[in-house]
């Protein structure tokens, strides 16, 4: 298990590191790895009387595995806010016996989105499953 507890914004629609990651060697190539990560207080804000959408998601490697869209909306023009604990989970099959790097990303779509609001800590477990 890894956690990572700074609060990291990004307004970017190209996809960003929140720093949360973590490594695995799996002892068979057959075997698959459930990848468990808990977003803590994490989400998306929009001050300008708009929605507020973005995206977390797990990269193993280089290759997107699992994919979470977030939207708060905005009701009345007065902007949009959607903290909240969340939880992201796959079962993944990497075929290697390399070690492997798993991690977690942000991107926003529009308005900001953050991890660890107010420092809340997330965290990410891997699991090795005999395949």
């Amino acid at each position: 298990q890894n956690t990572y507890a700074a609060e990291t914004s990004s307004t970017s629609s190209s996809y960003t590191d929140t720093g949360l990651s973590l490594n695995i060697t799996p002892l068979n190539s057959s075997n698959k790895v459930l990848c468990i990560v808990s977003l803590g207080s994490s989400g998306v804000i929009n001050g300008s009387g708009a929605d507020a959408r973005g995206r977390y998601k797990i990269v193993r490697g280089s290759t997107d595995v699992h994919y979470v869209d977030v939207r708060s909306y905005d009701y009345g023009n007065s902007g949009s806010i959607m903290f909240a604990p969340g939880c992201m989970t796959f079962l993944d099959s990497p075929a290697t016996t390399s070690t492997t790097t798993y991690k977690l990303q942000q991107s926003a779509g529009s308005g900001t989105i953050r991890v660890c609001e107010g420092n809340r800590v997330i965290a990410m477990q891997l699991l090795e499953i005999a395949g």
